[in-house]
């Protein structure tokens, strides 16, 4: 089993030799695979137990980047791949239960100013262009996934609010699910995130409030994205009344 193991570590070291050109891309590779390996080689069993699911899953995304002159729509595929979350090798232990629950007055001692940000410019300026990149690591997004499997039952209703490309949902999520709906910066990552049902672009740092009814969905999901928001609390109200409380409201 380790003769074996070594020499996959050997084949995957000499693809990334061939596939990052760049000495930041070969270290950040690099890297990860060593992290992999250790895992790998901590727990044998749980790295050769993988499940059906790949890995990740490569996809050619068509971004439109502009018209022709007759106003046609011109774009161009953008080659991405997304971790599942599966097939890691990873492994997650039972969490412990921890207590989140804190007496808050009425209303939130928070002022404008403990919000200011070191560039008030536009957001939409920077999400001008869709970035289909990770802003968290593989284990994070498998534990994520995980989590998400054990505690979202099939037939649910799902808001992804500060979506975009990816929402790090197990793959029979969209299967499985009554409804995956996503708001988010950009229309076109969220256009290219297979596994929303519906979405709607929108920057609640100008508005803050959600396009959808009382009751619509049982799980509202925010992934890495709270601190970006200028208006957490008007936010929160929003999300409290979304979920159905006949059957979940977990956020």
């Amino acid at each position: 089993m380790a003769s074996t193991q070594c020499s996959a570590l050997s084949l995957t070291r000499q693809a990334t030799l061939k596939n990052h050109s760049t000495r930041s891309h070969f270290i950040s590779s690099t890297a990860s695979i060593i992290f992999f390996a250790n895992s790998c080689l901590a727990s044998p069993q749980a790295a050769c137990a993988a499940d059906d699911n790949p890995r990740y899953i490569e996809s050619e995304v068509q971004m439109k980047y502009g018209t022709d002159s007759t106003g046609n729509p011109r774009t161009r595929g953008v080659f991405v791949r997304r971790f599942t979350g599966d097939s890691t090798g990873y492994t997650f232990p039972a969490p412990r239960p921890v207590s989140l629950v804190k007496e808050w007055p009425e209303e939130p001692p928070f002022s404008k100013k403990d919000f200011f940000r070191a560039d008030e410019g536009d957001d939409e300026n920077f999400y001008t262009l869709p970035r289909l990149v990770y802003h968290i690591d593989e284990p994070a997004v498998a534990s994520l996934t995980q989590y998400y499997r054990a505690n979202i039952p099939a037939g649910s209703k799902i808001l992804d609010i500060c979506s975009s490309w990816v929402s790090h949902y197990p793959l029979e999520f969209k299967d499985k699910m009554k409804r995956i709906s996503g708001t988010g910066m950009n229309a076109l990552e969220l256009a290219a995130n297979d596994q929303l049902t519906d979405y709607e672009a929108r920057n609640l740092n100008v508005n803050p409030t959600l396009p959808y009814d009382e009751n619509t969905f049982d799980f509202v999901t925010c992934v890495v994205s709270i601190d970006y928001l200028i208006h957490p609390i008007e936010v929160m109200k929003e999300i409290e009344i979304i979920p159905s409380l006949k059957r979940f409201a977990v956020c």
